[in-house]
């Protein structure tokens, strides 16, 4: 028995030493393809799928991410009307994820130079101390060629309102929209640190 409880207890060091070395290393960002050379202006955010039981989780994620990614870059988002008119002709409803070929056409009808297309995989609010509310999202982006919808970055990103008072000390978050603002401002700093290059007025098309 002791051969074996040495080598369960090895296991645990090992794994709760690659929790250690991670730290708070949320959102996780992938590169699979270079982005599109030359400034970036024309952002398209596609309806985002919902995979979570929480009712229109995606809508709600959709408009804040559009809201402070506008803010954060001086981007040009296209407008949602134009999208969802596309989506229409291509005969393609919220809800539906398109295909390669569908996202191609839907950038070129709107002028897209990238889309950002995300997948809301887990939206609650569990009860918390004193009748407050504790949010949980669990959201999966991927930021993409308007020219052959290709997926150029991938990120993923899962947070608990109450992690901010635990890790960054600035208090609870206790609604689904605020924790969903602090999460889509976490993952577009990340795109910046990673060379996502921001629009302005004379860089635009």
């Amino acid at each position: 028995m002791a051969p074996v409880r040495s080598i369960v207890a090895l296991i645990f060091l090992l794994f709760c030493a690659g929790c250690a070395g991670q730290g708070n290393t949320l959102p996780l960002h992938r590169e699979m393809a270079p982005l599109p050379r030359g400034p970036i202006c024309r952002v398209a955010v596609l309806p985002f799928l919902n995979d979570s039981k929480f009712p229109q989780g995606n809508l709600i994620l959709q408009k804040i991410f559009m809201s402070e990614f506008r803010e954060a870059g001086d981007y040009q988002i296209l407008q949602e009307g134009d999208i969802l008119k596309t989506y229409q002709q291509l005969r393609l409803f919220p809800g539906r994820a398109p295909s390669l070929e569908q996202m191609k056409i839907v950038a070129d009808r709107i002028n897209a130079q990238v889309l950002i297309t995300g997948i809301v995989m887990e939206m609650r609010e569990d009860p918390g101390p004193y009748s407050t509310v504790i949010p949980k999202i669990v959201l999966e982006l991927q930021v993409r060629d308007g020219r052959n919808g290709e997926t150029l970055w991938t990120v993923y990103h899962r947070r608990l309102g109450s992690e901010y008072t635990k890790t960054m000390h600035f208090g609870t978050i206790h609604t689904i929209a605020g924790l969903g603002r602090q999460m889509a401002s976490e993952i577009i700093n990340l795109w910046f640190e990673k060379g996502l290059p921001v629009c302005n007025v004379f860089s635009q098309p």
